[in-house]
């Protein structure tokens, strides 16, 4: 346990390999003479005052000659008194060198068989480590062995331990700290010890072959959603609000008779969801999850499912299982599930598991040894080390060989080194070819040096990664921050922006207006809402203060009909397709169900908003030169024609468009109508009502106001 006098009395070796203590004048008043320096209670020098000072209430030294250290093996400090305290050697563990010298293959945490399970913890700077695991009502602990070349405790316990509670206990620095497990798989509920999963035993059919052919991320549309938000509205005929569950639930009805829940997801059309956090984390009671709110990006344990979203979370398996189930209704009806995933930081740097077991190890320092906070959430976690990377990619691997997920969606991915994305994308690729991966590729304040980031601007050293593209959102609906909602995109009125829109019509993968991003429209995810910053409702009601309500709703069908129709991976976020405010919360991500949920009578009320996005996702489903990714083809196939009003023209060429002649698409985002003279006879196939199924012949087009129009030539 911690020496009493660690409080008063305290040394930490620094990165120069000198040792800085500090003493309480309330333990001693007087300057020491002497330090020595002690290995697993034995001297073995004595230390060099290199320095001394005193402040108000403390001395301070500076030790040197400090001779060589054993990585695990446990120092103190003694002074001239012969009173002592533990040496803190946690900065080792943020030396690069010291750090490449410790890995393995072998699976990390509780590994289950049938007749015994084995336990793996790794812990480099750890004296000893034990497993306390309680089975049968019997508490029981085991010493673990520790490979030194690995840095790795392992332990065996004969006989079944399926369900077995456990937690580990480890002694670093002199302290003896209770922890769990970071590679947990099961909880127990407010996740205060790790349960060891026969997951052989939890096997379902994950329906896998009822997904339709994905032959790339082009062919993808991207709908996403909270668990939570997209089932806990009440009134509702969901049952399991707020669950896992609720998203398994069919032959639900608004009060007007409409699909709710999973079957509104059915109806659109969309290829994909995309889950908030589905893992487990901090912010909500498990047992009384409607105390609280929070979306999610607070990571606790990487590899379970979130407590408060099970039906029975007393059970730990009832969260796994019913997770599983939730998959598996998705895919069952063709829609593949994305994860959204938080690997760039923990909840709490100096609570984590991760610290405790291995303190300094997997987050990133600055030179002065704060930690580096370019998450803006108190902490980095060090991807590029590599029993940290090996965490992040045996965590996604899990999650696809137990759970079916079929991409994930990474949160700050800046903050991601670009080695350990790529080779996500490869091992997961082996087990779903289809499988995808985007992210938020924003450039970060990190310690991560610029050219290793999985940022935007380092598209080109992963060719296969899509990036959220803010270039596609600031031009086609203007800027999202709080202090920037009045200024207008294209789409919204400010036709200075027409260039910029051809550009992110094309994928932004064409030097027109701007530089190319990418390269090649795959690597461009196309949105212009998420579920951070104002939706665009709310950003209407500022940026197009002058415009009444049906003027908002016919912009955000245009808005949505673009989406859907350039070059790139469409994106919507939940409610985006019916305008739905969160009442000028931008941040909502603790603001409470009656702000976030997806309000299901304004669905009602705005049901030709529902059919009029089905239609047009209906449209880039059927015809396949919507979904062309190869720059050099897209940079052949597109015409642009600015028109009066500041409508724009998109003709795509014959030879792509097989087997039609011509295809055209107008925008009109002005008040006025918008008249064109094509030279032939075109159909009408689509306008601000959606589809029309029959077909209108037409020489001279009048585009309505604020309208999306579609023409074919056969």
């Amino acid at each position: 346990m911690m020496n009493k006098f660690d409080e008063i009395f305290n040394a930490t070796l620094n990165a120069n390999h000198t040792i800085q203590v500090h003493v309480n004048k309330s333990y001693c008043n007087f300057f020491a003479k002497h330090f020595y320096l002690y290995c697993d209670d034995i001297r073995i020098s004595e230390l060099n005052i290199q320095d001394r000072r005193e402040t108000g209430h403390h001395f301070h030294y500076v030790l040197t000659d400090v001779p060589a250290l054993t990585i695990g093996a446990e120092y103190k400090i003694y002074d001239d008194r012969y009173l002592c305290c533990n040496l803190d050697m946690n900065v080792l563990l943020k030396d690069e060198k010291i750090c490449s010298l410790y890995y393995t293959d072998e699976v990390m945490g509780a590994h289950y068989h049938k007749t015994f399970t084995t336990f793996r913890l790794f812990s480099p700077l750890a004296k000893s480590a034990y497993v306390v695991y309680e089975f049968n009502g019997i508490e029981n602990i085991l010493a673990l062995e520790k490979n030194t070349d690995t840095g790795v405790f392992v332990g065996r316990v004969n006989g079944d331990l399926n369900k077995a509670k456990y937690y580990f206990l480890v002694r670093i620095n002199g302290e003896l700290v209770s922890v769990n497990d970071p590679c947990a798989k099961g909880l127990t509920s407010q996740s205060t010890k790790g349960v060891v999963v026969d997951f052989s035993s939890l096997k379902i059919n994950m329906n896998d072959d009822k997904l339709p052919s994905f032959d790339a991320p082009t062919d993808a549309i991207i709908y996403e959603l909270s668990v939570r938000d997209m089932t806990s509205m009440k009134g509702t005929s969901i049952r399991h609000k707020g669950k896992f569950l609720g998203l398994t639930e069919t032959s639900c009805k608004s009060k007007n008779n409409n699909p709710i829940g999973l079957d509104y997801l059915k109806y659109l059309g969309i290829t994909h969801v995309q889950l908030m956090p589905i893992f487990d984390f901090c912010t909500i009671c498990d047992e009384n999850p409607t105390e609280s709110y929070n979306w999610g990006y607070d990571p606790l344990f990487y590899n379970t499912p979130e407590g408060s979203y099970s039906t029975n979370v007393s059970d730990p398996y009832s969260r796994i299982i019913e997770l599983k189930k939730m998959v598996s209704t998705f895919h069952k009806y063709g829609i593949r599930v994305v994860m959204d995933v938080v690997y760039n930081h923990v909840f709490n740097l100096e609570n984590s598991c991760f610290e405790k077991i291995c303190p300094s190890y997997y987050f990133r320092y600055k030179e002065d040894g704060t930690p580096s906070n370019g998450s803006f959430c108190g902490n980095e976690f060090n991807s590029s080390h590599p029993m940290a990377r090996k965490f992040i990619i045996d965590s996604c691997l899990h999650w696809v060989k137990e759970y079916g997920i079929d991409g994930f969606r990474f949160d700050l991915m800046g903050l991601i080194d670009i080695d350990t994305i790529n080779q996500i994308k490869k091992e997961c690729s082996k087990l779903k070819p289809n499988f995808i991966i985007y992210g938020e590729g924003w450039d970060m304040p990190t310690t991560l040096s610029s050219d290793k980031m999985s940022k935007m601007y380092n598209a080109n050293k992963m060719l296969e990664i899509g990036f959220f593209n803010d270039r596609y959102r600031d031009i086609a609906k203007g800027k999202s921050s709080d202090m920037e909602l009045c200024v207008k995109g294209y789409l919204l009125g400010d036709y200075n922006y027409i260039d910029g829109f051809k550009h992110i019509f094309l994928g932004s993968c064409i030097p027109l207006a701007f530089p190319p991003l990418f390269n090649d429209a795959s690597q461009s995810i196309n949105f212009i809402e998420c579920h951070d910053n104002a939706t665009i409702y709310d950003k209407l009601k500022i940026s197009n203060s002058f415009e009444n309500e049906e003027a908002w709703l016919k912009r955000i069908n245009m808005v949505n009909a673009m989406v859907l129709l350039s070059f790139g991976v469409p994106f919507l976020h939940a409610g985006q397709e019916i305008g739905l405010s969160k009442n000028g919360v931008h941040n909502s991500y603790n603001s409470g169900d009656q702000i976030n949920h997806f309000d299901y009578d304004i669905m009602d009320q705005r049901w030709k908003m529902v059919n009029y996005v089905k239609d047009i996702i209906s449209i880039r489903k059927k015809y396949p030169f919507f979904k062309i990714k190869d720059k050099n083809i897209i940079s052949k196939m597109i015409e642009f024609k600015n028109l009066s009003e500041g409508g724009l023209l998109i003709t795509f060429k014959q030879e792509y468009i097989s087997p039609f002649r011509q295809v055209d698409i107008i925008i009109n985002p002005s008040h006025n109508i918008l008249k064109y003279e094509f030279d032939e006879y075109h159909t009408l196939i689509a306008n601000e009502n959606g589809s029309l199924h029959e077909g209108v012949h037409l020489k001279l087009l009048q585009a309505n106001p604020l309208s999306i129009n579609i023409t074919f030539k056969d």
